[in-house]
């Protein structure tokens, strides 16, 4: 069986998805195959195409939000521009496919579902296609794809994708799929040890996407100085001005600090609970590794779709401009119901198994073809 991954880098939640489900194929004898579409065609394109994501979320996040908005309304807009773009960049796509006969063809970005479904539409294409939806939300123009199987985050998006569109048996509530390491569940005191930490107290994390959004400063000096009694780590990714600074200050509390990290799962493992900027990727490996969250700093758009829908589900606290960080802990520390109710509605959205369930579906969908 050949499988075709079309991703497009815009952050590391797409390419990390369609990694996931990939490695679970390779290593049940699929061949599979990895394009972000953009870069394949021309490095400058895909380049291009990332910085302006980059540049957006970064430096223009109200714009990007309002952009988001737009392509929500079904107006013309960056969706529609880069429709525009796939006409130009499908003939090498086509090419790829039809000369290594994929089989199926598996979009983890709104951009790539848009491009197969202009090639099956041309009839330039024949193969199964599936979507898979990275965030707790619908995004725009999905429902103008026109695809064989949509996945999505939860039960819960369900009545919004029929709404926009999409028909319910085409309808996937599987989960986001995740490197297989977030679906093992390791003992929290052991792990605390084994990574150097207090195993008496409670650890709260503090991540804000690989790139260190944020800042990160007055956030760790917000934790510690709360009430209670508890541990900090910190990882700034890949924001080596915010580790410096980080690094350079003195705290009241037991502080870790790290850079880029590949052992998340680990500390995820150690945690009580997580601070962090609710990317779908994150949110969703928190949740699988059972951790309630405070959620800080969304990019307007999908992360504020995220936030909406985690948080009216109970998994989690939202800080914002009349509810501080400080606020959130102390609801977090001082009422151990409230943690409770977190905690089962962490439980109840968590799909550790993704990547599995998604992987195995491909690969019965070969076998009874």
């Amino acid at each position: 069986m050949k499988v075709l991954f079309l991703s497009v880098t815009a952050g590391n939640g797409h390419n990390s998805c369609a990694k996931a489900i990939e490695d679970y194929l390779s290593q049940h004898g699929a061949e599979t195959y990895i394009l972000d579409i953009y870069s394949y065609i021309s490095k400058i394109l895909g380049k291009t195409v990332s910085e302006i994501y980059d540049f957006s979320i970064s430096k223009a996040p109200k714009l990007y939000g309002k952009l988001y908005d737009i392509e929500g309304e079904n107006k013309a807009g960056i969706c529609s521009i880069m429709d525009k773009i796939n006409r130009l960049v499908g003939k090498k796509i086509t090419e790829f496919i039809n000369e290594n006969e994929i089989d199926m063809v598996v979009a983890t970005h709104i951009f790539g579902g848009q491009l197969i479904t202009r090639l099956k539409k041309k009839g330039k294409i024949d193969v199964f296609t599936i979507g898979v939806v990275t965030d707790y939300t619908i995004h725009p123009h999905w429902e103008n794809t026109n695809l064989d199987y949509y996945v999505t985050a939860d039960e819960g998006l369900t009545r919004q994708a029929v709404e926009r569109g999409i028909p319910e048996e085409k309808i996937l509530p599987i989960g986001i799929p995740l490197n297989l390491k977030y679906s093992v569940k390791r003992d929290k005191r052991e792990s605390k040890i084994k990574l150097g930490f207090n195993p008496d107290k409670p650890l709260v994390f503090i991540i804000m996407g690989s790139m260190g959004y944020g800042n990160m400063t007055s956030v760790i000096k917000d934790v510690d100085k709360g009430n209670y009694d508890y541990q900090i780590v910190i990882v700034c990714g890949n924001n080596k001005r915010a580790k410096s600074n980080i690094e350079k200050r003195e705290f009241l509390k037991e502080v870790k600090v790290y850079g880029f990290v590949d052992n998340v799962d680990e500390i995820m493992d150690c945690a009580d609970c997580i601070i962090t900027k609710p990317g779908g990727l994150t949110v969703t490996e928190s949740l699988a590794k059972g951790l309630p969250m405070i959620y800080m700093d969304p990019i307007p758009g999908q992360e504020i779709k995220n936030v909406e829908f985690l948080v009216n589900n109970g998994a989690g606290i939202y800080v914002t401009k009349n509810y501080s960080l400080p606020d959130a802990l102390d609801q977090f520390f001082r009422f151990p119901e409230r943690r409770g109710e977190m905690q089962v509605c962490v439980n109840r959205l968590a799909k550790p198994d993704a990547t599995k369930t998604l992987g195995d579906f491909i690969l019965n969908y070969k076998n009874k073809g």
